[in-house]
């Protein structure tokens, strides 16, 4: 995606969801080296909170877990980035590469490393669900 200025956006967007319709989504900008963790209930079949999450971030690449459509009409976040950002470089990883414990150590041992970290080794604990990209995973 390009801003007005005509530069590509520098966010890579990760998102996952779990049975009680909590989204997470980490979105890392690549020029500043900033990550931002959110977790919320998505309450709305169209993924309203998602999408305007997606708007604000304009990632240039998604990543997601396979195609899962729920039984009561939600259609995933992966189905969601098909159908809404389809110019958008999509990455699906396997459910199993997406764990909330690996992502909270990650986190923990950057707090602990980096001075301006300091306060993440809490606020991962309330956003779980956004850790849960397990970058060493083998596809």
């Amino acid at each position: 995606m390009e801003d007005d200025g005509g530069e590509r956006s520098s966010f890579v967007a990760g998102l996952i969801e779990n049975r009680a319709k909590e989204v997470g989504m980490a979105a890392f900008d690549l020029r500043s080296a900033s990550l931002h963790l959110s977790q919320y209930i998505e309450t709305s079949s169209s993924y309203q909170n998602t999408k305007t999450l997606l708007r604000f971030y304009d990632p240039c690449v998604i990543i997601v877990p396979p195609n899962k459509l729920a039984a009561d009409g939600m259609v995933g976040v992966s189905e969601l980035v098909d159908r809404c950002y389809s110019t958008v470089r999509k990455v699906v990883f396997a459910r199993g590469c997406f764990d909330d414990t690996k992502g909270a150590v990650l986190i923990q041992n950057l707090a602990a490393e980096e001075p301006l970290a300091l306060g993440l080794d809490t606020y991962y604990k309330q956003h779980y669900l956004s850790l849960e990209l397990d970058p060493h995973a083998r596809v």
